[in-house]
């Protein structure tokens, strides 16, 4: 048989999370390279200029993430993202954990508006309607001999099996996921019986360096133990690849944009890139096979204009949701900010306190458990990390606005409780403090870049003294790394030392209660107390009552045991620059803005 060669373009979105204009809703402010209208653009013309076949995929998370993907919750029969696939004629759309925020029948009637194959290939013990684990797509392609001939072209896709644990207030009982790498063997499997000819995984899920497959982020896992892939699409983390994000991790080649040897790629978040593999494919008596390969990231440039179509979809959208996110609610007289909350606790992560303290409270009324203490764990809603040197809360003295809300609030969770011990809140704290980094010379960093900030809890109605620099007990997953160290000098309550024998209810988000993060002291035997206020509902009714002029309703729930004695490098915002007298404690002196946009301060500790 005669060999020829043909060319197919594949072309990727990953965790847009409902940035459909560059419009920064949060903000109300324009963004210059984000936006799916103008990754629009950049997606016409990559296919137009295709040699061959094109295929286009997203890798879930689009639902989610913005407050106009709220908004839209309002607008199930006219969701703009389905409306936004058919317009650019995607072929499949893989799942992602936060696509499934809003409920089950939410996210199957918004989907179901989509013409193409929405696929999740791992989910299991439950029915999803309309979604299917494979899709099998033909394409004609202009091959090296003359002719045109069929290329098939399978899918599959996966997301975390811990997407259940994380939106177990709104899937317990209903869908459960395994894990990934098993259910990519048996989509992969099931695809060759088929017929296909190529097999393009959609992971919604990031790598590690090293095999992890039974993490969240199992990407590598699946493309050094499944035989049969031709092409990846990664993401979920919010990193990129190719790049330097994931330098020197095992089986990761930057140059060849491979991991274990399979073309893979992982574009930016936000509608900020659009991720491109390009495929040389050789005929040959077993048919068709990978030659070469090109894989790229292609950002969005000051050039690329919005295209027409995508605008006449989602700017009716974002106009009317802005009109809502404006309207004001309250007022402060104090600029609410997380600048430097990694510093001390702030005012913004008080009031959230208030908050679930507030809503939990009146959920245990009358019950046996009125009588025990109540404390809170409360994260910083946005301090800067992968999100970049503007995700911070800040709202200044004036109008709380409804957007405002959902800067503090950015997730659709509930408010839950469970009964903890002193033992365990002590092992709480001690996890949390995992997002300081591990001891080092002068002038490191104070934070460990691999722990998100969303797992940085602050246990308020209790008084922590801590030690960032002693042995973490926890890694940023959370998992123990080393038994009897801990970062926690002291914990106190209402003046005394907290035994570890005393009973504690602590309220948080739904997102906690149900394992996110895998904090200790959570598990079957807990005593858990679910409630179906949502926290930006209790927020706002919080807000209206409340001055943030109002004292801290307890002493601070941390400071440093230490003072003074070692100094460490902090990234905020530029616009903190202005407030350094807010930290002056901390003797800050100012570095300048680095390369990665933050503000690089030197402080005392």
């Amino acid at each position: 048989m005669t060999s020829f060669t043909a060319h197919l373009r594949i072309a990727a979105t990953t965790d847009v999370h409902m940035h459909l204009t560059g419009w920064d809703a949060l903000r109300d402010t324009p963004l210059a390279h984000n936006g799916m209208d103008r990754l629009a653009t950049l997606i016409r013309d990559e296919r137009s200029r295709a040699r061959g076949g094109f295929v286009l995929v997203d890798n879930g998370d689009a639902l989610q993430g913005t407050p106009l993907g709220d908004f839209c919750t309002q607008m199930p029969d006219d969701h703009p993202w389905p409306a936004i696939l058919n317009a650019l004629d995607y072929d499949a759309v893989g799942l992602g954990n936060h696509d499934f925020d809003f409920g089950l029948p939410f996210l199957e009637h918004v989907m179901a508006q989509a013409n193409c194959a929405v696929l999740c290939a791992n989910a299991v013990g439950g029915a999803i309607k309309g979604i299917a684990p494979v899709s099998l797509i033909e394409r004609s392609v202009p091959c090296s001999d003359g002719t045109d001939r069929s290329l098939r072209i399978g899918l599959t896709s996966v997301l975390p099996p811990q997407t259940a644990v994380w939106n177990r207030r709104c899937l317990d009982g209903s869908v459960r996921f395994e894990g990934g790498v098993h259910a990519v063997r048996q989509s992969v499997a099931t695809l060759q019986h088929a017929g296909a000819d190529l097999v393009i995984v959609l992971c919604h899920s990031g790598m590690t360096d090293g095999l992890d497959p039974t993490g969240e982020n199992f990407g590598a896992a699946i493309a050094a133990e499944v035989q049969g892939i031709d092409a990846m699409v990664l993401g979920h983390t919010h990193l990129r690849f190719p790049g330097p994000d994931h330098a020197g991790f095992d089986g990761v080649e930057n140059a060849t944009g491979t991991l274990h040897t399979v073309p893979m790629v992982m574009p930016g978040h936000a509608g900020h890139e659009l991720g491109v593999i390009d495929l040389t494919l050789d005929h040959g008596p077993k048919g068709w096979a990978v030659a070469t390969h090109h894989v790229r990231r292609r950002g969005i440039g000051a050039n690329d204009a919005p295209d027409a179509s995508i605008v006449h979809i989602a700017r009716p959208v974002a106009e009317a949701a802005q009109t809502h996110l404006n309207t004001p609610i309250a007022t402060t007289t104090e600029h609410l900010h997380t600048w430097f909350s990694m510093l001390r606790p702030s005012r913004a992560e008080d009031l959230m306190a208030r908050t679930l303290s507030h809503t939990v409270a009146e959920a245990v009324a009358g019950t046996e458990l009125e009588s025990l203490p109540l404390l809170a764990s409360v994260a910083p809603a946005a301090l800067g990390g992968r999100a970049g040197p503007f995700n911070f809360v800040d709202i200044p003295p004036g109008p709380v606005r409804e957007r405002h809300l959902a800067m503090l609030s950015p997730y659709p969770n509930t408010v839950w409780g469970t009964v903890l011990t002193g033992a365990q809140v002590w092992e709480w704290i001690d996890r949390s403090l995992a997002f300081f980094a591990p001891l080092s010379a002068d002038g490191a960093d104070l934070v460990n870049a691999h722990a998100p900030a969303f797992n940085f809890d602050a246990v308020h109605g209790i008084e922590a003294e801590i030690d960032p620099f002693a042995p973490t007990a926890f890694d940023a997953n959370g998992h123990r790394v080393a038994q009897g160290a801990t970062r926690v000098r002291r914990l106190t309550h209402a003046g005394r030392d907290v035994q570890p024998q005393e009973r504690f209810v602590m309220a948080m988000t739904s997102y906690r209660g149900a394992g996110g993060g895998n904090f200790p002291g959570l598990g079957p035997e807990s005593r858990t107390v679910r409630t179906d206020v949502e926290v930006r509902e209790a927020l706002r009714n919080v807000v209206m009552q409340v001055t943030s002029t109002q004292p801290m309703r307890n002493a601070p729930p941390w400071r440093f045991a230490t003072w003074g004695d070692t100094r460490r490098v902090v990234r905020t915002s530029p616009a903190a620059e202005q407030y350094l007298a807010d930290i002056a404690a901390f003797e800050p002196r100012v570095l300048g803005v680095g390369k990665d946009g933050f503000l690089h301060i030197e402080v005392s500790i």
